[in-house]
């Protein structure tokens, strides 16, 4: 998967988009462009539907952004959810009972940048959500070995999916830890949550910026929003290693693990082979 973030970190937004596109074609996958203007951006989704049939329900939407922020390399944030996606493509194209999984693979285009959720905002407005059961989007999940996921999943636990991930990282013997967003800041699970259907984003971190995000979880609003705008001007003075290399130059693959991106594989994986009882 490390290779994949290698090439994908040299290229544009559109040639990364091109690259999941033919990594899909080479291997005879069913899948469809959705091409979509938003505000002001031309954008192109891509839906992996391989791997369900048409009546599916309950569908299981697994989810990453392609795109990078600006003249960043865009490694970690979000070359690395696309790396895992593309990963468990690989996996899931091994198995005879593949195309009735329930399982549906987006790629979304312009999460951030000038975008804000744009790929996936148009995504929601413009498909039928009802048949979706829920929704697992990956981001920035290239480095460390503790999950932070969001929102809070107080009111999410009824879901199947939840109690499957809940499950497998207490099998796994993965710290973790769900929380909110603080203010100005987004991923692509937010659109799909205002259309009232089970979504989280997971993230992987080291443990000291899990430990960080903890202490962090009853600071005040103000606090938070000069926090938010420390992260946005000034990311090298953020005490968290991930965010250190988000939106800028340092955000290589270099700061990449493979073992942070088999983690990931690993964690959806499970929730996908989840036993039955």
């Amino acid at each position: 998967m490390i290779q994949h973030i290698k090439n994908l970190e040299n290229y544009t937004n559109e040639e990364r988009t091109n690259y999941i596109i033919d990594f899909l074609s080479t291997r005879n996958i069913e899948f469809k462009i959705q091409p979509f203007r938003y505000r002001v951006l031309k954008g192109r989704n891509i839906i992996v539907n391989h791997f369900c049939k048409r009546s599916c329900k309950n569908l299981l939407l697994l989810t990453a952004h392609t795109n990078k922020y600006f003249s960043s390399p865009g490694a970690n944030d979000n070359a690395s959810g696309v790396a895992v996606l593309l990963g468990i493509i690989e996996n899931l194209l091994a198995r005879e009972d593949g195309k009735k999984l329930g399982i549906k693979i987006i790629f979304f285009d312009h999460e951030d940048g000038l975008a804000y959720l744009d790929g996936s905002t148009y995504y929601v407005k413009h498909t039928d959500t009802s048949n979706i059961s829920f929704v697992l989007n990956l981001d920035m999940v290239g480095a460390g070995n503790t999950v932070a996921m969001n929102p809070r999943l107080n009111e999410l636990k009824h879901n199947k999916y939840i109690k499957r991930l809940l499950e497998s990282l207490i099998n796994l013997k993965i710290e973790h830890y769900s929380f909110n967003l603080p203010p100005l800041m987004c991923e692509d699970h937010m659109p799909f949550e205002k259309a009232k259907v089970s979504a989280l984003s997971l993230n992987l971190m080291p443990k000291e910026d899990m430990e960080y995000i903890i202490s962090r979880s009853k600071a005040s609003l103000p606090s938070l929003l000069k926090e938010s705008f420390v992260i946005r001007f000034n990311r090298e003075k953020h005490p968290m290693f991930t965010m250190q290399h988000r939106h800028n130059d340092l955000d290589t693959s270099e700061f990449v693990s493979e073992n942070s991106l088999s983690l990931c594989e690993k964690i959806v994986m499970q929730i996908i082979d989840f036993p039955k009882k």
